[in-house]
């Protein structure tokens, strides 16, 4: 007789049969990449069969649910008074499937749509494709909410305890540099081994198979919304998942033209006028781009315990201000348009992609020398267009300038903007319906052309961006790494936070007005 586990071990075996189909195809060159008859037809048997698995499956757990119910009724009833059964107390029937069908995998990555910011505003949050290779093709990992109610914490204490045992392992084993190692040498550890099995049995996972041979594919949800949580420039734009790395985003160009037809007066009447719309691609070119924390190569393990809650901490901050220093200032001449950053060498992220600052410089400057109501309209009225529609804009200041706009009185602040109002993490308030996100990254030390020089540092920039003119693309998720031969002198360990990303202007045209800058500004 079938097991529920050899059935979920046969649906997942279909499954990545359907993976290597779909991959097989997204590997093919450009425009080959459709699927062949032959492959269509295998396609099509594996998704139904995996289906009528699925079916089998949830049988079997209704089937196993109702012994149990019996199980329960005879005991209490004093007919099996010796034998004491080993009941999982999380539940019965169907609810017993804590995991829905999903690997560990995919239960470590189930994220929520949206998390409340540590600026105050609602979050967006992507739904993580897991790969174990930046090649793989990865599948989607559930969101929280595709749990049943009851299970949805044993599910998110499950992922912070995976998390802290990767860091935990990280921090105290000088020989474990990527979580997966560091989660392999807390599972055994005396601080985790029983919390960890306690996890695995309460979600009805083998602790003898698949428990004790598993390894998280990052370092989980947990870690990962936190990093969305503190975010404020990053959450303003769209995050996709890339499917292949390079990849080509193909978006609309010029648009098809309509034209007049006259009624036709006969058989011999001429066609109408013909119109061809414009296409054009946006390339992402996912890099790893990442930042880093420091600690002790000598700490014990009570004492990595105890920091677990600082490490990660700056882990997050780090990565979340990496990544929003990259989207404002970065920039991938031969010549970074900073001295000061030209100096520090590619390896800052600021040379990751080209940022606001730069495409806004080159393209479409306002005039302004201080920040007040009256200038922010002058800045989007700059943008023409794609400047009309609040719902796409974002206004991006500086903290001395927020100082100056908050003494504006016709700048409506966040309290004041009444409880059904949609506040964005970081936002102090709007501009003609446009929000003003204040950034402590935008920079305070340029010159009146907008670039730092090292000469005169007095002036900074005010932006105001079309956030649907932009675009995030993520090819991997978020994960920790150690590297401890760079302070090797100094007795310390670095924990690299990381994603392989690519951010890129996805307008129709380089030469659109949706990002504007005045730049001369005053802090």
């Amino acid at each position: 007789m079938e097991t529920i586990e050899d059935l979920t071990r046969a649906r997942a075996q279909g499954l990545d049969a359907i993976d290597d189909i779909l991959r097989t195809a997204a590997e093919r060159p450009e425009g080959e990449r459709s699927l062949t008859a032959e492959e269509q037809a295998d396609h099509d048997y594996l998704a139904a069969a995996c289906d009528d698995l699925a079916e089998r499956i949830s049988r079997a757990v209704t089937d196993q649910g109702d012994e149990l119910r019996r199980a329960q009724q005879e005991l209490r009833r004093g007919w099996n008074a010796g034998v004491v059964p080993n009941v999982n107390l999380i539940g019965a029937g169907s609810e017993r499937d804590i995991r829905r069908g999903n690997s560990l995998d995919q239960v470590l990555w189930a994220t929520a749509d949206k998390v409340v910011g540590t600026a105050g505003g609602v979050v967006p949050v992507e739904q993580v494709v897991v790969r174990a290779e930046a090649s793989d093709a990865g599948v989607y990992a559930p969101r929280i909410t595709d749990f049943e109610p009851s299970n949805r914490d044993l599910v998110r204490s499950f992922q912070k305890t995976v998390s802290d045992m990767a860091l935990f392992g990280l921090m105290i084993d000088k020989t474990a540099h990527s979580s997966g190692e560091g989660f392999q040498v807390a599972r055994s550890h005396r601080l985790f081994k029983d919390r960890y099995e306690h996890l695995l049995r309460a979600m009805d996972v083998d602790t003898s198979n698949e428990g004790t041979d598993w390894v998280p594919t990052g370092i989980g949800a947990s870690l990962h919304e936190k990093v969305r949580a503190e975010g404020k420039i990053a959450p303003l734009f769209e995050r996709i998942s890339l499917p292949s790395n390079p990849w080509k985003m193909p978006i609309e160009g010029t648009d098809a033209t309509a034209y007049r037809v006259g009624e036709p007066t006969g058989d011999t009447e001429s066609k109408m006028t013909a119109s061809t719309p414009g296409t054009v691609a946006a390339t992402f070119d996912a890099e790893i781009f990442g930042a880093r924390a420091l600690f002790s190569r000598s700490l014990e393990a009570d004492s990595a315990l105890a920091i677990l809650p600082y490490v990660e901490r700056k882990l997050v901050q780090a990565f979340v201000a990496a990544e929003e220093k990259a989207i404002l200032d970065g920039d991938t001449d031969g010549t970074h348009q900073d001295t000061d950053v030209h100096a520090l060498g590619t390896t800052d992220a600021r040379w990751a992609w080209d940022g606001l600052r730069k495409k806004a410089l080159a393209q479409t400057v306002a005039t302004a020398t201080s920040a007040s109501v009256a200038n922010l309209l002058t800045i989007r009225k700059a943008m023409g267009k794609w400047g009309v529609n609040p719902a796409d804009l974002a206004f991006i200041v500086g903290t001395s300038n927020y100082h100056g706009l908050i003494a504006d009185t016709n700048m409506l602040t966040v309290d004041k903007m009444g409880p059904n109002a949609t506040i964005l993490n970081g936002m102090v308030g709007s501009v003609g319906g446009v929000p003003v996100i204040v950034s402590e990254h935008v920079r305070e030390n340029l010159n009146a052309s907008g670039v730092q020089d090292g000469i005169t540092q007095t002036k900074t920039y005010i932006l105001c961006v079309n956030r649907r003119e932009w675009a995030m693309g993520q090819r991997m998720a978020l994960d920790v790494q150690i590297d401890d031969s760079v302070y090797r002198e100094t007795f310390q360990r670095v924990a690299v936070a990381f994603m392989r990303e690519d951010f890129q202007h996805i307008g129709s045209a380089a030469a659109n007005d949706d990002t504007a800058i005045a730049y001369n500004v005053t802090p």
